[in-house]
């Protein structure tokens, strides 16, 4: 391909994610007509914007939608519920005191904690996810301690990840963790698509002297594959206003540390 092609090639796939960001959902035929390309040089788009992790291919065209096995790519989570979000991790951040500790996982929810925790001073943050990295640094200017997670870089997550990562993170303790699964069913615990992630989400849960556990109401209709943690395991559970009063009340009546942010 030659490089104007290469040029017109990226320009297009950008055009596409912008389309799946607003749609959800694109198809073959609509792509080919809008970009005046062939359906062979579409299908060859989307192959390659799905090996980047930034859609899932189906019958007809492509979805950003995550299933029980595919979690959707970051461009995407970034937009969901933001609201919800970010009066989640407001009220999460409340009992962060200064001088503290926390390790962050590669939710869209734990970079929401951010602007409520940069103007705690003496704070340290762990994390595995290079959003929070460089959130950190647009925000504080270096006042916040960062120790960074490295590994297998996962561009998907834009994160780290396997081995390495998992024990850099049993090597650790801090005073608060705070994780975001993919999928929540109030009896069975948290859960994600992907094995590796599960895993370190978990591994997060169990260094932090304390940890909660945040979920929009989005993530109690999802499914996932692989656990991450049963409910009852982690110290605080804070949900936002959206979620069901009878998914609220199964949790009450189970015990479960709930919070309901405002």
């Amino acid at each position: 391909m030659t490089e104007s092609g290469t040029s017109f090639a990226q320009t297009r796939r950008e055009e596409i994610v912008k389309l799946l960001l607003e749609h959800e959902r694109v198809t073959v035929s609509d792509l080919a007509e809008r970009f005046d390309v062939s359906v062979m040089t579409v299908h060859r788009d989307l192959d390659a914007l799905e090996e980047r992790g930034v859609l899932r291919k189906v019958r007809g065209g492509a979805t950003a939608q995550p299933t029980a096995l595919y979690e959707s790519s970051l461009s995407f989570r970034l937009n969901e519920m933001r609201a919800a979000k970010d009066a989640i991790a407001g009220h999460a951040a409340r009992r962060v005191l200064p001088g503290s500790s926390v390790a962050l996982d590669d939710s869209t929810t734990s970079l929401a904690l951010l602007p409520h925790l940069e103007k705690l001073e003496q704070l340290t943050i762990v994390t595995y996810f290079a959003s929070v990295v460089e959130e950190v640094a647009r925000l504080t200017e270096g006042s916040i301690k960062l120790v960074v997670i490295g590994g297998t870089y996962h561009p998907k997550y834009h994160a780290f990840g396997g081995v390495l990562a998992q024990q850099g993170l049993e090597r650790i303790a801090v005073d608060h963790s705070f994780v975001s699964p993919s999928a929540i069913d109030v009896e069975r615990g948290a859960f994600h698509q992907e094995v590796d992630q599960a895993m370190l989400k978990r591994t997060l849960v169990r260094i932090g002297r304390t940890s909660t556990l945040m979920a929009d109401a989005s993530k109690f209709s999802k499914g996932a594959l692989h656990k991450v943690i049963g409910l009852e395991e982690v110290d605080h559970i804070v949900v936002d206003r959206s979620l069901e009063p009878a998914v609220l009340e199964r949790m009450s009546d189970q015990g479960l540390p709930v919070e309901v942010a405002d």
